[in-house]
């Protein structure tokens, strides 16, 4: 039977092995948010607000 990981692997390396594809996603969601509004802001004031009001309930 295979041991867990979290009983056995060290806490450093155990939370940089489970953070960072989470980490990671959360950093492209951002980026892609901002990118977003960059394109949309060319569209005007009201185009823009509803990105920026969708953002976090996309987070």
């Amino acid at each position: 039977m295979k041991e867990n990981k979290m009983g056995v692997m060290p806490v450093n390396k155990l939370l940089i092995t489970m953070a960072a594809p989470m980490v990671l996603s959360m950093l492209i969601g951002a980026l892609y948010n901002v990118v977003d509004s960059l394109f949309v802001s060319h569209y005007g004031e009201n185009a823009l607000s509803a990105v920026s009001l969708a953002f976090p309930m996309m987070n």
